[in-house]
């Protein structure tokens, strides 16, 4: 079986909408055993300076295998990642970009080629960011712009090669919209991205 990493950025814990549609897509997957990193719990923090000397130090020495490093080395060997959460200020929670900051290690999960362009170290081959909106997202409008996607497709192609795909529910809290059938039509969607989920694009 492939080991596939579900982060948990869910803030609502079992009343979230991405949670809901973020598990339906996970027990579609086949061959896949599942491991849960629940963000929410783990109280992340933004790296101040005392962190950042540290993890120079560490990675100065090679140090890779240091529990500083524990996430990093977590995503690193998965087969692939499903990140969950909500569409937060036109991107993510902050909790999910204080994790990202811990995985993106260089000398570990990304190194530079000679030329000075970042050549990514880890294996998962696809990467899935399932999100839920209340309103709508236009990236020809800056004030609907998506940039929760652009930002993790980044990071995926920043650290692998992996096939990066969104999953989205959109207009959840339009009024006079249908809440329920957009999420049913986002399984919908889930299941169809399942049953082709390690098949290369």
């Amino acid at each position: 079986m492939k080991k596939v990493l579900f982060i948990n950025g869910c803030i609502r814990g079992a009343q979230s909408r991405t949670l809901r549609l973020a598990q339906h897509l996970i027990r579609q997957i086949p061959d896949a055993d599942i491991e849960v990193l629940a963000l929410p719990a783990l109280h992340l923090t933004p790296y101040d300076a005392k962190d950042i000397a540290e993890r120079d130090a560490f990675s100065a020495a090679g140090a890779f295998s240091l529990p500083f490093f524990a996430l990093a080395n977590q995503f690193k060997h998965a087969d692939a990642v499903v990140l969950a959460c909500p569409f937060w200020d036109m991107s993510v929670p902050s909790m999910v970009r204080n994790y990202l900051e811990r995985i993106c290690v260089t000398g570990l999960t990304f190194h530079y080629s000679e030329k000075g362009y970042p050549v990514g170290d880890c294996r998962p081959q696809r990467f899935v960011y399932v999100t839920t909106r209340g309103g709508l997202v236009n990236n020809d409008d800056p004030v609907l712009a998506d940039h929760g996607s652009a930002y993790l497709r980044s990071i995926c192609k920043l650290l692998t090669s992996a096939r990066f795909d969104t999953l989205a529910a959109d207009g959840l809290d339009i009024q006079g919209n249908d809440a329920e059938a957009l999420l049913r039509s986002a399984e919908a969607r889930a299941d169809h991205l399942a049953r082709s989920f390690w098949e290369e694009q």
